[in-house]
């Protein structure tokens, strides 16, 4: 019998997707270990996997990831901030992920085992590039953030540019290609050295690019149509569509929930699960925006917090469940979480964006791109920018109609089906290939 591996980097919005799919994993009938931070045991175990700490670098507890956004935070956009990035919630955090998942395979000789890990987690790439140790049957990484592989058709992660595969924009993406390669050649020459240090004897690829391709499969949690086209794609490279939300203990509705089924129309605003910490970029303005106006607006807050001088014609929650909010919402807006966005687009809802922090900027560039929605292109958006936006999501019919085009691609994709045949068919092939 197989056993399976579920790694995670243990950040919130990466965690909750690998937990739905280690849940359904459980739910087949297979045995699976869960390999993230000390702070999420009990949510590992409420899916039925075995918990297996990281420990050191790699145990990004809450206390420590604030640190590490508050050091981030502190460096002007650009390239020093990305570094920044790449060294505390990946780099460093390799060594104690190879030695976890090789005292994991060290304890289940007789069994194949499949490493099926999220986008970030690098804990399998020393093995991968020749590093001493033991290996496993295969490696499947999880997409649950915009693609950040390098293209010839499109400008690199971070530029937040749409795509051209035009000559002149062809000419365009190799420069900025180059551009952001030589920016950030520090992190790359830090990240070589920690791979050498764990006997890794070939050369990684670009660190962006390593993501996807250091992988024997790569299976990206979205539909074509919200991702830019690459005509250089790896053959390993499949898109999935997306998973159903993480079942939550905070699933019982709001006392003002019959507010919502009587609302004509409903605007939801939330800041998500990390960027929450002040309200004053996106929930209070958009509050005070749209005071006064026709619609009903729920506020989510993403954690126990309150919201003075509350409109009339507002409600506010820490949370609700957006599986039942969704159907009746018109309108979210959003600072651009992955995982959110395309939940309301699997909905058939249209969007207003801002955000720029972590991946938020490319998320909502490929939204807008996409068509279902307006991205305002800042952390800290003004009032009249919001109401604007809003105003014409509402009133002009291609993003609602466009929201639903993508809600039918999303509907003709099952991810956690596309999962696990894609780890049968690597065990399959393997047994063949092995007799």
């Amino acid at each position: 019998m197989a056993r399976f591996i579920v790694a995670s980097t243990p950040i919130f919005g990466h965690i909750e997707p690998m937990r739905v799919v280690a849940a359904d994993l459980v739910r087949r009938g297979h045995s699976v270990t869960f390999l993230t931070g000390t702070t999420y045991e009990d949510a590992v175990e409420r899916t039925g996997s075995t918990f297996v700490p990281l420990l050191g670098n790699a145990d990004l507890t809450p206390e420590r990831l604030a640190r590490v956004q508050s050091e981030q935070s502190a460096i002007a956009p650009g390239p020093a901030r990305v570094e920044h990035g790449l060294r505390s919630t990946i780099i460093d955090a390799v060594p104690e992920q190879f030695a976890a998942l090789q005292r994991i395979f060290a304890q289940h000789l007789e069994e194949p085992i499949v490493v099926i890990h999220e986008t970030l987690f690098g804990g399998a790439w020393p093995i991968l590039l020749g590093a001493p140790g033991l290996r496993p049957r295969g490696v499947v990484g999880v997409g649950v953030i915009p693609l950040t592989l390098n293209s010839i058709d499109t400008a690199p992660f971070s530029f937040a540019l749409p795509p051209d595969s035009s000559p002149e924009g062809r000419q365009r993406n190799r420069a900025l290609i180059d551009q952001g390669m030589q920016a950030l050649a520090p992190a790359q020459a830090y990240f070589e050295s920690v791979l050498r240090r764990l006997g890794a004897v070939r050369e990684p690829p670009f660190i962006l690019d390593a993501m996807t391709l250091l992988t024997d499969r790569y299976l990206q949690l979205t539909i074509p149509s919200l991702e830019y086209p690459r005509g250089d794609a790896p053959a390993g490279l499949r898109f999935v569509g997306a998973l159903p939300p993480a079942p939550q203990e905070w699933s019982v509705l709001p006392e003002w929930w019959p507010d919502v089924l009587r609302a004509e129309r409903v605007v939801v605003v939330t800041q998500g699960t990390i960027s929450n910490k002040d309200y004053g970029e996106l929930i209070e303005p958009t509050l005070r925006a749209l005071a006064g106006t026709d619609v009903l607006v729920v506020a989510t807050l993403g954690r126990a917090a309150n919201i003075t001088s509350l409109p009339g014609n507002a409600r506010v929650a820490p949370f609700v469940p957006f599986d039942a909010l969704l159907p009746h919402t018109d309108v979210l807006v959003t600072n651009g979480g992955y995982g959110g966005a395309q939940l309301a687009l699997g909905h058939g809802v249209p969007l207003v964006l801002a955000g720029v922090s972590e991946d938020k900027a490319e998320v909502t560039a490929r939204v807008a791109w996409a068509g279902a929605g307006i991205n305002l292109a800042t952390q800290t958006p003004d009032e009249a920018s919001i109401r604007n936006a809003v105003d014409a999501v509402l009133n002009t019919p291609r993003y609602r109609a466009r929201a639903r085009e993508l809600q039918l691609e999303y509907a003709r994709h099952d991810a956690l089906g596309a999962i696990h045949a894609t780890i049968a068919d690597m065990l399959r092939d393997d047994r063949n290939s092995n007799p």
